[in-house]
């Protein structure tokens, strides 16, 4: 079985991370890592807008309750 993925944030100049997928998301939804945060993860070409990421982009469902996400 493979491993799960590694993400990566951004946080201005500084990376954080390797942090898994279930974290990344609960950073998502507590406002840590907004749209416009940069992330990147294992098997990805290069760092992305989290905004343009479907595996942590929150559901139309929540983003109205999320500030950043509106």
């Amino acid at each position: 079985m493979p491993e799960p993925a590694r993400w990566y944030h951004l946080q201005g100049e500084e990376q954080h991370g390797p942090i898994d997928l279930e974290t990344i998301r609960a950073l998502v939804l507590d406002g840590s890592v907004g749209p416009d945060t940069y992330v990147w993860a294992d098997g990805m070409p290069d760092w992305m807008l989290a905004k343009d990421v479907p595996a942590i982009t929150p559901p139309a469902s929540l983003r109205a309750g999320l500030p950043a996400w509106r």
